[in-house]
């Protein structure tokens, strides 16, 4: 591969932009634990509102690596691949119309399935070989961002 680079190795702009990616949950987390109390469900909601948006994000990574192995097989995309690569989505938008708490255990849920259907998807060669070593650490510190204000 181009710069010594193997297919475990996460470009570097997936990496850049997956690691800011991750800012807001911070941040979000954060200002959900130290706002005034008058603010804390505010700051929770954006919280859980980002993460949302971030759980339709990653399944919609799903549909464009289905719909780019169209390029390589004929029976692609497939009901089932886009069918489960819109969940994330469906998923996000029920955990916003819980209660903030609930909506939180219900995205830190969806991204672990997630994060979980991510490393079958590599392991059988469906998405890079680098994607799991962006996930994993990533995945937990989502997890770890939108579950905590509801820990304290």
């Amino acid at each position: 591969m181009p710069g010594g680079a193997d297919a475990t190795t996460i470009p570097r702009a997936a990496l850049i932009l997956g690691a800011a990616g991750f800012i807001p949950f911070a941040l979000f987390c954060v200002a959900a634990i130290m706002a005034p109390p008058r603010y804390v469900l505010q700051a929770h909601f954006a919280l859980n509102f980002y993460g949302a948006v971030i759980l339709s994000f990653m399944g919609g990574v799903h549909w464009g690596l289905e719909m780019a192995r169209q390029q390589h097989d004929a029976n692609a995309p497939t009901f089932k691949a886009l069918g489960i690569s819109v969940l994330p989505s469906l998923a996000a938008f029920a955990a916003l119309a819980m209660p903030v708490h609930y909506g939180a255990v219900a995205l830190a849920v969806c991204f672990a399935l997630l994060l979980a259907y991510d490393l079958y998807c590599a392991k059988a060669g469906l998405a890079p070989a680098w994607y799991p070593k962006l996930r994993i650490p990533l995945t937990i510190a989502v997890c770890l961002a939108v579950l905590l204000p509801s820990a304290v």
